[in-house]
């Protein structure tokens, strides 16, 4: 019953982070994780999730975002590395995250 907790702690998304909060990338999922998605979806979001880790969502690295959209949130801002890329809310679904403290990137 102890793995409930450490479980809901990799649930979270990077969708989930507000404006100006960092995390570190824990996973990237071929499978949306806010909604049940039908099969035929499910080769484009293993497309969607090989593209995002080509782009430097990989594990261990830290995310902020930077900016979210004024109308439903979209496109994220969000910076990875040195990069800064726009997301789309379940392009985010599919980015595991690990919150970090108040640490923040390019922080002077």
């Amino acid at each position: 019953m102890s793995t409930l907790s450490t479980n809901s702690l990799s649930n979270m998304t990077l969708n989930c982070l507000n404006v100006g909060e960092s995390a570190m990338v824990s996973y990237v999922s071929a499978q949306d994780q806010t909604t049940h998605s039908d099969e035929s979806r499910s080769g484009d979001l293993s497309d969607i999730a090989r593209r995002l880790k080509e782009l430097g969502f990989v594990q261990g690295e830290e995310v902020k975002i930077l900016h979210k959209g004024y109308f439903g949130g979209e496109p994220l801002a969000v910076r990875v590395g040195q990069s800064t890329f726009a997301l789309r809310n379940f392009e985010a679904g599919l980015i595991g995250i690990t919150k970090i403290g108040n640490t923040t990137l390019g922080s002077d």
